[in-house]
C-alpha cells in the first residue's frame, strides 16, 4: 500500500534556510523551456523554482519568452537562445549551454515545458554523457521525446524525477490511458522500474513512485488544478527542492513528493478563496508563500 505524504513529513523534508547561507548554499536550477507558441509554460515553471528555495534560475529560452519570463520573475537570469524552425530553442544552442555549465556545481536541468517542437533535440544535447547535472525534472514535451525513443542510449541523470500525466504514462509504458488509470500504483512503479528514477504520476491522489518499489500517496489538491499550466508550477517546484533540498542530503523522492505535497495543499487554500473554477495555476504562489511560512514556523 502507498505511503500517505503527511504536513508531518512536509515539515521534515523542507530545506532548511540557514542564517549563514548566501545564494551558493541552495543550488540552482537551468529551465529550458518555452517557444513562441508557449511562453506561459517557462514563466511558470521559472517562477515555480524561484519561489520553492533555488539559489539561481536560469531560464533557456527564446527572446518573447524571456521578455515575459523577466516581466513576472526578474530574479531569473536569462540564457537567450536563437530561434528553431517551429519557434523552440536551436539544439546548437542547447550543446553551448550544456557546456557551460559544466563548469558549475549542483545545478538541476529542468526540460520540457512548453518546448514544442524543438523538444527531442534540444534534451538531446542537454542530457549528453557530458552532462553536469546533479539532478533533471523531464517534463511535458521532454516526456514525449522520451517516449518516442528520441533519447534512447542516452543516461538520465541521477536524481531524475519523471512528471507524466496519466496520458503521458501510457505513452511512456507503451500502454493506454485507461490501462494507466486501472491500476495506477503498478503504473507508477513501472514508470520507476522502466526508466531507474523517481517518476511523479499526476492526476487525483498523485503517485510517486522510487525505482525499489517504494510508493507515496498525496491526498492534497482538487480540480481547480485541471488546467494548462498547473503542470509547470509544479515542475518548476519539483526543481526547486531539489536544488536546495540535495545539498542538506534531502532524497530525490522527499522532494518530488514535498513539492506534490505542497503544490496540492496550496491548490486546497486557493480554492478556498477563489473556487475551483475561477482559480489559476498563477494563483498558487500567493497560496504557497503562506503554506510556507506556517511550515518553517
Amino acid at each position: 500500500m502507498p505511503q500517505e505524504i503527511t504536513v508531518q513529513n512536509a515539515r521534515q523534508w523542507l530545506p532548511a534556510r540557514k542564517a549563514d547561507s548566501n545564494k551558493g548554499s541552495y543550488g540552482a536550477v537551468l529551465a529550458a523551456a518555452g517557444s513562441t507558441a508557449y511562453r506561459g509554460a517557462a514563466a511558470l515553471c521559472t517562477e515555480g523554482a524561484l519561489r520553492s528555495g533555488a539559489g539561481l534560475v536560469y531560464l533557456a529560452s527564446v527572446e518573447p519568452v524571456l521578455q515575459l519570463a523577466l516581466t513576472r520573475t526578474p530574479e531569473c537570469c536569462v540564457c537567450p537562445c536563437r530561434t528553431a524552425r517551429g519557434g523552440g530553442i536551436h539544439p546548437q544552442d542547447a550543446d553551448a549551454l550544456r557546456s557551460w555549465f559544466c563548469g558549475k556545481n549542483n545545478t538541476v536541468l529542468l526540460a520540457g515545458p512548453g518546448l514544442g517542437e524543438s523538444a527531442a533535440p534540444v534534451c538531446k544535447a542537454l542530457l549528453h554523457r557530458s552532462a553536469p547535472w546533479c539532478a533533471a525534472v523531464l517534463d511535458a514535451d521532454a516526456l514525449n521525446a522520451l517516449a518516442a525513443g528520441k533519447l534512447k542510449r542516452l543516461p538520465l541523470p541521477k536524481n531524475t524525477v519523471l512528471t507524466p500525466h496519466p496520458g503521458e504514462a501510457a505513452r511512456l509504458l507503451g500502454s493506454s490511458v485507461r490501462q494507466v488509470q486501472a491500476d495506477r500504483p503498478a503504473a507508477a512503479r513501472a514508470l520507476a522500474e522502466t526508466y531507474g528514477c523517481v517518476a511523479v504520476l499526476k492526476g487525483s491522489g498523485t503517485l510517486i513512485a522510487q525505482p525499489d518499489g517504494t510508493l507515496w500517496r498525496c491526498t492534497t489538491g482538487n480540480a481547480g488544478l485541471a488546467k494548462g499550466g498547473s503542470g509547470d508550477v509544479l515542475a518548476g517546484m519539483t526543481a526547486g527542492l531539489l536544488a536546495a533540498g540535495l545539498p542538506q542530503g534531502r532524497t530525490a523522492a522527499q522532494m518530488a513528493a514535498l513539492a506534490v505535497w505542497l503544490h496540492g495543499e496550496a491548490a486546497d487554500r486557493c480554492a478556498e478563496q477563489r473556487s475551483m473554477t475561477a482559480m489559476l495555476p498563477q494563483d498558487l504562489f500567493e497560496e504557497l508563500g503562506y503554506l510556507l511560512t506556517e511550515l518553517e514556523g
